[in-house]
């Protein structure tokens, strides 16, 4: 295996365009790994700890644009960067089919000029340079939707300060996920428009409520993504503070959902203080907050994702039908008659780290402790997501998965060594996994993944085993993927199809409960 670089001076290509190219360059036969990026520091950081930083990408400035992989041969390389051109032509044809004609310009302030209608900007920049981006964007009158990652929180702060002096919102940085005005942005499912409007700091949560109110003939006004950072005491809260303003004047807007892990304790009084003041019903889901502050403000408290959707679709009158208690743990039964004495564990492999802590919230009073690259607790820490103990799960969204890819629900090639690897523990009894649909994720994540749980199935039985796969898919029916149709490629291929995510988690975790039992009283 030899390094190649491909430079494209003076080119710019924003962050979620390089991780689209970088995704496509590590599918191409012949090539080990590959990325694709602006030459900044950092980027040439994360070369250097991936083993691609030669002499060529270190002499780049942060104006060049840089293909670089470990590939095979001269030819692969070549073949591989002219695969990344024919799917941009591919893409431009698109566009050019739906009516886009696609416009550059070389400032925020000639793209106004421009286009003076144009009140949003969406930021993808490298995270260094984000804060600068967006002070032109806010001096120029525009909301801000900053898809960057890796922006320190004292430039979030700053950012988000400057947004309220000017009345102008800031989503993100890291923000994976918003709908405004019927708008898919970034990373978010595409859904029907309707009276609730969500504004989050997960951005897994606020695609789980919208996916649900979707499939039940409602939809959403608006969803604003604060960023994962945003009701950290370090922010403030500013966002999901302005968001509610926002939400609580739009009329298209008449209930309001707010999603978040705990926040700050310095946050939280003055969220829920605006809460109290808020005039719309809100349905509060705080992970890990008590009951009783969130319902003292009036707000309708949710337990979790699946009960957030619930209750806001109760205020319509309407229901989603979810798998009963009963009804999985019959089916566990069914599936536990069928498992060989020495598989007693799950093992989960996430798409989503929200998802992972549901499932583990979820699992841990059926099975006990669960480790993780990420734990509910520090002494369920793995030391590695590499390799997996008892019961497991991993969030492959974590920087030892992605770092130089990116991230697993564009590039489901990140999880995909995790299948065959536990399922060749004869321990195992049950693989969860998560997909996540998105219009610029991959176009077919369940089928690229069929062919390891086909093995992984085949394998198990030859050698006496039944390996169980429980799976749950987020998305809806509009998009680009179909929702329905990647669920039933999966239940095509012998895996069981869950509703929701804690759903998936309680089968799974009944199963084990259920093999337990029944393995200490040796039947």
């Amino acid at each position: 295996m030899e390094v190649f670089v491909k430079i494209e001076k003076g080119a710019y290509i924003d962050s979620l365009a390089s991780l689209a190219e970088s995704s496509v360059l590590n599918e191409q036969p012949g090539i080990e790994v590959g990325y694709a990026g602006m030459a900044t520091d950092a980027f040439k950081d994360i070369l250097a700890e991936i083993g691609l930083l030669n002499d060529a990408a270190r002499a780049c400035g942060p104006n060049d644009y840089v293909i670089v992989a470990k590939a095979e041969s001269k030819n692969d390389f070549t073949a591989a960067v002219e695969a990344l051109s024919a799917d941009k032509e591919l893409s431009a044809e698109r566009e050019g089919a739906n009516g886009a004609a696609e416009e550059s310009y070389s400032s925020t302030r000639a793209a106004v000029a421009a286009h003076p209608e144009a009140n949003l900007c969406s930021i993808a920049v490298p995270g260094e340079y984000a804060l600068e981006e967006v002070t032109k964007a806010l001096n120029a009158g525009l909301h801000c939707v900053v898809f960057s990652n890796n922006v320190p929180l004292s430039d979030e702060r700053q950012m988000k300060e400057m947004a309220r002096e000017k009345g102008l919102l800031c989503m993100g940085p890291d923000c994976g996920v918003a709908n405004i005005n019927g708008a898919a942005l970034v990373l978010a499912s595409i859904n029907n428009r309707g009276p609730f409007g969500i504004c989050g700091a997960s951005g897994t949560g606020i695609q789980h409520v919208a996916a649900m109110l979707h499939e039940m003939g409602t939809g959403v006004s608006q969803t604003i993504g604060t960023g994962g950072n945003d009701m950290k005491d370090e922010v403030g809260g500013i966002m999901m503070e302005m968001g509610i303003d926002a939400l609580e004047a739009d009329e298209e807007t008449k209930y309001i959902a707010l999603i978040s892990r705990r926040p700050g304790d310095m946050v939280l009084p003055r969220i829920l203080e605006r809460v109290r003041r808020c005039k719309k019903p809100v349905v509060v889901l705080f992970m890990g907050c008590p009951r009783k502050p969130i319902e003292e403000t009036g707000a309708i408290w949710a337990a979790n994702l699946d009960d957030c959707a619930q209750k806001c679709l109760a205020l319509v009158g309407k229901h989603y039908p979810l798998e009963s208690d009963e009804e999985l743990t019959a089916l566990a039964a069914e599936e536990v008659q069928r498992l060989a004495p020495e598989q007693k564990y799950v093992r989960g492999a996430f798409s989503g780290g929200t998802y992972m802590d549901e499932a583990m919230q979820t699992l841990v009073p059926k099975v006990g402790r669960v480790w993780s690259n990420k734990p509910l607790q520090s002494d369920w820490q793995l030391p590695t997501g590499q390799s997996s103990r008892e019961n497991t799960c991993i969030d492959y969204g974590e920087e030892e998965f992605t770092l130089g890819r990116p991230h697993p629900a564009i590039d489901p090639g990140v999880r995909q060594p995790a299948i065959l690897r536990e399922a060749a523990d004869p321990e195992t009894a049950v693989i969860l996994l998560d997909y996540i649909l998105t219009p610029p994720g991959h176009m077919d994540p369940v089928g690229y993944s069929l062919p390891d749980i086909a093995q992984a199935q085949v394998q198990a039985t030859q050698e006496g085993r039944h390996l169980v796969f429980i799976a749950t898919v987020l998305g809806t029916t509009a998009d680009l993927q179909d929702y329905n149709a990647q669920c039933r490629k999966l239940r095509d291929a012998g895996v069981l199809v869950c509703e929701t995510n804690e759903r998936a988690a309680t089968l799974a975790g009944e199963i084990i409960r259920q093999k337990k039992e029944r393995d200490e009283h040796g039947l």
